[in-house]
């Protein structure tokens, strides 16, 4: 006999996947039922939609998968197998660009969606599982959908719908073993709750996207800084193709000359640096000093990332050269980028001087040894400028980059020992020069 109060031990509790599942199911039912997909079904899906739809997924997408990457909760669930953004990618660059421009309210869908997924992620990291039980789940039916994509646009194989094909024919299989690590990861009840509620709002956030999607609201044409990074949330960005050219190229050239950045922040990190740059070049409409301002806000951020402040001095004159060399007739408000690198160098050598730099690279050559030195001769000049940016107040940017450079498993034991006596000889040539300046009064990190 089970008293009041009593628990059935016998009984199993019901699975977290059976769970999403049945709590869910509305939810599923309401936006399989929504225009969009029956415009599909037809193949009477206007191609704007399709291309925004892709593009507002890759934005979902960005955020979700960046977050579950860094998320030790949901390891057992997640490897990067399961990523889409490249999928979706590769879909959009089938296209060609500038094809479709992006509509205000899918975006602004697929932001607020992001910011709650982020917001999760700070709170709650679990019930990211709820979110990506959504997103995975929709492979069933783009596989069902793929057929569709193809007839309506008339794609050859899975070009232009690799995100629907997704999984192929495994499509089943893995569904099946991804429900199985989830219910491995969630077998405590308690837990169940808030990750079915994830799940209900990423469903919710789909349903406002997919009614924005079809039919599309009309806008005036313009670009979002999603196309170039769907991480970067939502800040402006050069509308004039001859802009967002000249940014990307000098994106490329600064990250080309300090080959530390890719090796350490990978395809992610550039995608960032190309957002960034978009930013960087719509300051030079502003005033001279409030340019300044904006900078040396993003320099502090960075650097206390691991990303020391001379990158940006160069990628502000690559910027200022891309962009007068692709539209000459605003010269004007490009100098002021090239002014802002200027500010940077001089406040750089004002704590170590570029005669103290070409000492110390001397002396790095010296302990390494000429090839294995020029295998990466800007360490000297990260380290310098790492101590330059925390002697301006940027706290925590020498170990940033000290304990990347100094990674037993990525260098050697003389590797280190030469990047730990460039950064106590650099240390001391920051400190006397500080000392010298203070001493005849006058100011180095304004």
């Amino acid at each position: 006999m089970i008293l009041p109060g009593e628990h059935n031990k016998t009984d199993e509790p019901t699975p977290i996947m059976k769970r999403l599942k049945l709590e869910t199911s509305t939810h599923h039912e309401i936006l399989a039922s929504l225009p969009f997909f029956q415009r599909l079904m037809e193949h009477r899906l206007p191609l704007a939609s399709y291309l925004n739809q892709l593009h507002a997924l890759s934005i979902i997408h960005g955020v979700l998968e960046g977050e579950l990457a860094k998320t030790q909760e949901v390891a057992a669930v997640w490897d990067d197998s399961l990523r889409k953004l490249p999928l979706l990618e590769r879909d959009l660059a089938h296209f060609q660009p500038g094809l479709a421009s992006d509509a205000k309210e899918p975006v602004n869908a697929a932001l607020a969606l992001a910011d709650a997924i982020r917001l999760r992620s700070v709170e709650h990291p679990i019930t990211l599982v709820g979110c990506l039980y959504v997103l995975e789940g929709s492979t069933l039916g783009n596989r069902m959908h793929q057929p569709d994509i193809a007839a309506t646009y008339q794609l050859e194989g899975v070009n232009g719908c690799r995100y629907y094909a997704s999984y192929g024919d495994q499509v089943g299989a893995r569904w099946r073993a991804f429900s199985q690590s989830v219910n491995a990861l969630l077998h405590d009840p308690p837990s169940h709750q808030e990750v079915i509620e994830a799940a209900r709002e990423t469903f919710s956030g789909l349903e406002r996207l997919y009614r924005a999607l079809y039919p599309l609201q009309k806008s005036a044409p313009s670009l979002h800084i999603t196309r170039i990074n769907p991480e970067a949330g939502n800040h402006p960005m050069p509308q004039d193709d001859r802009e967002m050219e000249a940014a990307l190229k000098a994106s490329t050239r600064g990250w080309n000359a300090f080959g530390y950045y890719f090796e350490r922040y990978g395809e992610r990190g550039k995608r960032f640096s190309d957002s960034d740059i978009c930013w960087l070049a719509m300051l030079s409409t502003l005033e001279p000093e409030i340019v300044r301002q904006q900078i040396d806000w993003l320099c502090r951020v960075l650097a206390s990332r691991g990303m020391p402040t001379i990158l940006m001095e160069y990628t502000l004159r690559f910027l200022h050269e891309e962009l007068s060399r692709a539209v000459p007739e605003k010269q004007a408000n490009y100098q002021k980028l090239l002014d802002a690198a200027e500010h940077l160098k001089e406040r750089r050598e004002a704590i170590i001087p570029a005669e103290a730099v070409q000492s110390l690279k001397e002396e790095w050559e010296k302990s390494l040894g000429g090839e294995m030195a020029r295998k990466d001769s800007t360490a000297v000049e990260l380290l310098v400028s790492a101590i330059v940016d925390e002697t301006a107040g940027i706290e925590g940017s020498v170990t940033a980059v000290q304990s990347w450079l100094t990674d037993a498993q990525r260098f050697s034991a003389e590797w280190t020992s030469a990047v730990n006596a460039t950064l106590q000889q650099a240390q001391q040539v920051a400190a006397e020069r500080l000392q010298y300046n203070d001493g005849r009064g006058t100011r180095t990190n304004d």
